[in-house]
């Protein structure tokens, strides 16, 4: 490729670009509607799912980044009745657009290749588990695990047992993995699961696809990078596989040679453009409808928005891009004993004018209404400045309005200028905590 056919981007301009792409560039809409979620999940392609529901469960929060303070109950309803997306395996459990289902339905046929041994071990030994498991969908209609009686053998649930003492709870899961069974909606945070053929004849005025009618290997492969240039708008090689947890036909190994070649074979049908970003060595390719931002970019626009990202957002899921494009290291300790943890139980990034500028500990007491910042942290180097604390301030009001919160405590901060800051805010916009 000739070098005057190069797009040579600054850091500022693609992680611009990567926030147009990902609907974190321009404002958010006044008052979001349910198109406009629909329209979000559309444009990322994918919502991982996660049950920790410390502020919010992350599926919900994503949009809440993108959207500001919307219906939450809009996410559920795109489930069910929509029906305009579904949930199934994608860079990990996700929602995604009900129009990608033939390009999902290969891994449902192939689901025992990427099974945990001994989900495979166990789907060996109990098919007859499996087939009553689904027989009991099939009459009784949509259930969840609790519907299935657990078994009266005195038996007691390990710490670590996975799917507890009902062998029906891991029989709907991998009946859901190999897309006999869909999740149908959701029940308390459980899974309700219904048949297929069920499901879809809803979506498709009871014509379902047939098996042999599906894309072929890389007719799949093609879709899924399309999609993730859209959601990326701009990426190197080693971004490519993860956004979809990509996994190629075999002949293909999921690595960054693959990717480039994939990525130059794009390249020569219009679907990219050759690009270099400044500071990163890989070859760069931008996605030719971004062109539109990049003009705005030069031309003195700059992102204005501060919002919190879930660490399963997908802007920095990936944690090596987020450090090449962001300088950013993103940290979840859930997991990590309380002892050893260094920011908190679940950190939300701080988006602010095109930066990853800090991070914050949230906790929402739904009981008290209230939510807590049990600690919050500015990145070394970052400016504490009226702009960060007026767009912080009112990131923290939006999030609590979204999850019903009356009020925002301020526990403490690094630096303390940032909680003094905050609370006097706060104390204008939300009624102050008693």
């Amino acid at each position: 490729m000739a070098d005057r056919e190069t797009i040579h981007l600054t850091l500022d301009e693609a992680r611009g670009l990567m926030l147009a792409a990902q609907g974190l560039l321009d404002p958010p809409p006044s008052a979001p509607t349910l198109a406009d979620a629909r329209a979000m999940v559309e444009r990322l392609g994918v919502l991982q799912v996660d049950t920790i529901s410390v502020v919010e469960r992350s599926q919900y929060l994503v949009l809440w980044s993108r959207l500001g303070a919307y219906d939450r109950t809009y996410l559920d309803a795109l489930v069910h009745p929509e029906r305009a997306i579904f949930e199934y395996w994608s860079h990990a459990a996700s929602l995604v657009p009900m129009s990608d289902y033939p390009y999902y339905r290969p891994r449902m046929l192939n689901a025992a290749v990427g099974m945990w041994g001994g989900d495979r071990e166990w789907l060996a030994a109990n098919a007859e588990v499996l087939r009553q498991t689904l027989d009991a969908v099939r009459v009784r209609g949509p259930l969840t695990s609790a519907d299935f009686e657990r078994p009266d053998d005195g038996r007691r649930a390990e710490a670590w047992d996975w799917y507890g003492l009902k062998e029906s709870r891991r029989a709907l899961q991998i009946l859901w993995l190999q897309g006999e069974l869909m999740v149908h909606s959701r029940r308390g945070g459980q899974k309700v699961y219904d048949l297929r053929e069920r499901l879809l004849a809803e979506v498709l005025d009871g014509q379902v696809p047939a098996d042999d009618a599906l894309p072929d290997e890389d007719a799949r492969t093609r879709h899924f990078i399309g999609r993730t240039i859209r959601a990326l708008g701009v990426l190197t090689p080693s971004w490519l596989w993860d956004y979809f947890r990509i996994t190629p036909r075999p002949a293909i190994t999921p690595n960054k040679h693959t990717a480039r070649g994939a990525l130059d074979a794009a390249v020569a049908v219009g679907m990219l453009l050759p690009a270099v970003i400044e500071g990163i060595g890989a070859p760069a390719y931008l996605d030719p409808t971004r062109l539109p931002d990049l003009e705005r970019l030069r031309a003195g626009l700059r992102p204005g928005r501060t919002t919190l990202l879930t660490p399963f957002d997908s802007l920095i899921w990936h944690r090596t891009r987020t450090r090449a494009l962001f300088g950013y290291e993103v940290v979840f300790e859930a997991y990590v004993l309380p002892a050893k943890r260094r920011y908190g139980y679940y950190c939300l990034a701080i988006l602010h004018q095109g930066r990853l500028v800090g991070r914050l500990d949230p906790r929402t007491d739904r009981a008290a209404r209230r939510l807590e910042v049990r600690a919050a942290y500015l990145e070394p180097g970052v400016v504490l400045d009226e702009a960060l604390l007026d767009g912080l301030a009112g990131a923290l009001e939006d999030l609590a309005r979204f999850v019903g919160a009356e009020r925002v405590a301020i526990e403490r901060a690094e630096p303390t200028a940032l909680a003094r800051g905050l609370r006097t805010r706060l104390r204008r916009r939300i009624r102050p905590q008693v």
